[in-house]
């Protein structure tokens, strides 16, 4: 007994001894200091950053002299932060966490920090610099109330702003006598108003602005406060806050059916357009739902599209809170436009109708809140429209096709067709173009897109000329995502790797991408400027990476997979996960070479390969499982990969989450709750770090959802309350961290909005109007005794969950399924 107590005694400073002196910081470590946006994490340029780990300082701690300018070494020995080969001005240190500048100088994109402490210094973590960017400082750090009010100004801590004018130093403060003004643009928006706004640099803290912003009248507590440098948005945070959601009912005019879609203002909660069946004459019927001016009236005139597949002739602009749409009846074609008149409606102001330079053939958001109408013809117009002013703008669409001409096959190219002469017969594009920088930009192209047996590897600048072809190496190619289906088979995933067009910057202009067209997987690592393609043996024996320098004059390398390891390719887009914080990719494994689309394609383990050594690794999944990597059923947030196990017997849904640590390269499960059989439908909420997800006992939601938390590899269950049958989450609102959900009862009959509260764990039932039974969208309709549940009669969901301005419009339907209100809850 007594040898035990001295083994005891002895062991603290057996441990002490032992700890390690030199600084570590957390791979995850790098945060947002006013964001608090969980790594990867981005950071403006002159933003303020935690370093999180361990032995980053003495336990005393230390903290700069108020009101000066900040030190980039502090303490004996020195303690330093570097980006780069550059010392950063520090604020604070602790053991556990120093606070820094990132210099208003520093490189956008990806970027290395160190600490150094005397002579050891840490491995590097990573974070992104991006451009002006607001972050703004509030009492639950990042999200919630913000800022402090002086009569009519609130007036809000943030970094991120940019360069000022005069120039001030990083870690230096301006002159009291000569406000330092950001150069970027500088605006807001109080409950979705705009609210005049001004900053400068505070002359006590370096690094941060006093951004002072006019309330607007329309101002209420709990609004969402919106600050954008640019068109650049920041977090978004609260006037003050509420005790709990505001709720608001309109009625709908007698009469009104057949109610098609739904159309918010972006920013201003209760203004709305519901819309109904197109008409003959090709205008849609509309009603303007406005809560401010308490009323519901049809919208007066006609509002008309392109094409009657259309739902809604009205659009929201982006970040901004008007609607606007081309007015009507159509005169034209699509070919030489449709309208030459744009109708704006706004809250607070009477309606406008603008004029454009010609006839357009559809209106849309621009940045800064603003629309665009296209005009076609040679070339193709845009009209840029303030919606505040009314004044058009006038610019040309994208540009004249590139030249051809330029060596390696002549560069003659197809914007039809993804098409690009690489030489050898090989022209079809079957990568997105990737920017090298320098005006120049990387692809793949093949020969065949239904049978390869040619590829390259190219480069083209800017006018798309060929500057650079590189041969696959003997006995590889591209691995292609397959096209046909299984036998039996169905799903496959989304219908196209970029349905909405291409990628910005091509030097082509982009275009509507062709299904089953770009379907090879390629990844380009800016920091050593090598381009990765996927490819497979010829004779499909093994997978593997082919590494293609972007300089002339070096050979490609082949980094084979293991063997009986092939990438999981049973779908029309073979899934590869960017892991930023560790510099690798992430290959979702099996071990057959699949060559057909499966509804469900299994994957058994993860490959990565480490862009620094180039040196490929295995993780398996825990307990031998295995999970489906179809369409978004595999995805990744925060740098965890997370996919469901597949079991067709549980018909979509799943029982076990897997995830991969894409940071340390581990893989583990998480089981469901005891109350829970299975879940469905997950969604990721990377300010948070978690997953949520319908629960299922017996049927899908009776049991409610559950959270899934990456950080802390755990799972809870937010239940369904009593009364109801099912619960369907929809969204979660970033500024207040609440749950958006739909209940579902049958005695009686009907739906209710539910919220959770994350943060404190509380559930708010919102009650229904009177004479409302059903809000957003209408469940199957009970079947007779023994029959089976009817669906709704193609009614679509006529709802509008908006995490920009935390409010929930829905459509309310009486007892007989008939629309006769509208329900607007301010979830603050």
């Amino acid at each position: 007994m007594r040898t035990k107590a001295v083994v005891c005694l002895f062991l603290p400073v057996l441990l002490i001894a032992q700890v390690p002196t030199a600084p570590v910081v957390s791979p995850r470590g790098v945060v947002n200091a006013f964001t608090q946006q969980p790594a990867p994490s981005t950071v403006a340029q002159g933003g303020i950053i935690w370093i999180n780990g361990i032995n980053l300082g003495p336990a005393a701690g230390w903290k700069a002299e108020p009101g000066a300018a900040l030190p980039t070494t502090a303490l004996d020995p020195a303690v330093e932060v570097r980006i780069g080969q550059r010392a950063i001005p520090i604020y604070s240190i602790t053991p556990s966490r120093i606070v820094a500048q990132v210099p208003i100088d520093t490189p956008q994109g990806v970027t290395q920090i160190v600490v150094r402490r005397g002579e050891q210094q840490s491995a590097p973590a990573r974070f992104t610099v991006t451009q002006p960017n607001p972050a703004i400082s509030a009492s639950l750090g990042g999200f919630g109330p913000a800022g402090t009010i002086s009569g009519n100004t609130l007036t809000l801590r943030v970094a991120g702003l940019g360069q000022t004018d005069p120039v001030t130093a990083p870690g230096t403060l301006p002159s009291a006598d000569n406000a330092a003004i950001p150069r970027a643009a500088i605006r807001a928006n109080v409950g979705g108003m705009p609210a005049p706004a001004s900053a400068r640099l505070s002359t006590q803290t370096p690094g941060e602005f006093e951004v002072a912003i006019e309330l607007p009248p329309s101002a209420q507590d709990g609004d969402v406060v919106n600050l954008f440098a640019g068109n650049n948005a920041g977090n978004r945070v609260t006037l003050k806050s509420l005790n709990g959601p505001k709720v608001d009912y309109l009625p709908l005019p007698a009469g009104t059916a057949n109610l098609r879609a739904i159309t918010s203002s972006d920013l201003r909660p209760g203004f709305t357009v519901l819309s109904g069946i197109r008409a003959d004459d090709g205008c849609y019927p509309s009603i303007l739902v406005d809560f401010d001016a308490k009323k519901a009236d049809s919208v007066p005139g006609c509002h008309t599209t392109v094409a009657a597949q259309i739902l809604a002739a009205f659009t929201p602009s982006n970040d901004g809170s008007a609607l606007a749409a081309l007015a009507g009846p159509a005169e034209g074609d699509p070919a030489t436009g449709i309208s030459s008149k744009v109708t704006i409606l706004a809250p607070g102001v009477e309606s406008r109708s603008v004029e454009l330079p010609g006839k357009a053939i559809t209106v849309g958001a621009a940045p800064g809140g603003n629309f665009n109408a296209l005009i076609p013809g040679t070339p193709i117009r845009v009209a840029l429209i303030n919606p505040d002013t009314g004044e058009v703008t006038e610019g040309i669409a994208g540009g004249a096709p590139p030249p051809g001409g330029g060596p390696g096959g002549g560069g003659a190219f197809n914007t039809n067709n993804l098409q690009i002469d690489l030489g050898d017969g090989v022209k079809e594009l079957v990568t997105a173009p990737t920017g090298l920088g320098q005006n120049q930009q990387a692809l793949v192209g093949v020969d065949s897109l239904e049978t390869v047996t040619k590829a390259k590897f190219g480069i083209i600048n800017a006018q798309a000329q060929v500057l650079l072809t590189v041969d696959f190496p003997d006995g590889w190619l591209p691995l292609m995502a397959p096209t046909q289906q299984a036998p039996g088979q169905g799903g496959g995933g989304p219908p196209g790797m970029f349905p909405g067009g291409l990628p910005g910057g091509l030097p082509f202009g982009g275009g509507a991408a062709p299904v089953n067209r770009l379907r090879v997987a390629a990844q380009f690592d800016a920091a050593t400027r090598q381009y990765y393609v996927l490819a497979r043996a010829t004779d499909k024996s093994k997978d593997g990476f082919i590494r293609f320098p972007v300089v002339a004059g070096q050979d490609p390398q082949v980094l084979p997979f293991s063997d009986g390891k092939f990438a999981a390719s049973c779908t029309n887009q073979i899934r590869t996960f960017n892991l930023e914080l560790a510099r690798r990719v992430a290959v979702p494994t099996s071990p057959t070479p699949e060559n057909l689309i499966r509804a469900a394609c299994g994957a058994t383990s993860f490959l990565t390969l480490d862009f620094t050594t180039r040196q490929l690794s295995e993780t398996a999944l825990p307990g031998q499982g295995q999970f489906n990597v179809t369409g978004n059923a595999a995805n990744d947030v925060n740098d965890y990969v997370y996919a469901a196990n597949t079991d067709p017997a549980q018909q979509g849904r799943s029982d076990t989450l897997y995830v991969f640590d894409g940071v340390t390269s581990s893989a583990f499960r998480l089981d469901l709750p005891p109350e829970v059989s299975s879940f469905a439908n997950v969604n990721a909420f990377p300010p948070m770090g978690i997953l949520y997800a319908q629960a299922t006992a017996r049927a899908v939601g009776d049991a409610g959802i559950v959270l899934f938390d990456l950080e802390n590899a755990s799972t809870r269950l937010l239940p369904t309350p009593a009364g109801f049958n099912s619960v369907q989450p929809l969204t979660i609102f970033p500024a207040t961290r609440k749950l958006i959900a739909r209940g579902t009862r049958t005695e009686p009959a009907g739906t209710q909005i539910l919220i959770y509260d994350l943060v404190s764990g509380d559930l708010q039932i919102i009650a229904n109007p009177e004479g409302v039974s059903f809000v957003g969208a209408l469940p199957n309709a009970p079947g007779q005794p023994g029959q089976p549940p009817q669906p709704a009669q193609q009614q679509p969901a006529l709802q509008n969950i908006n995490p920009k301005s935390n409010a929930v419009t829905m459509v309310g339907f009486d007892s007989q399924r008939r629309p006769v209100g509208v329900l607007l809850v301010r979830a603050h």
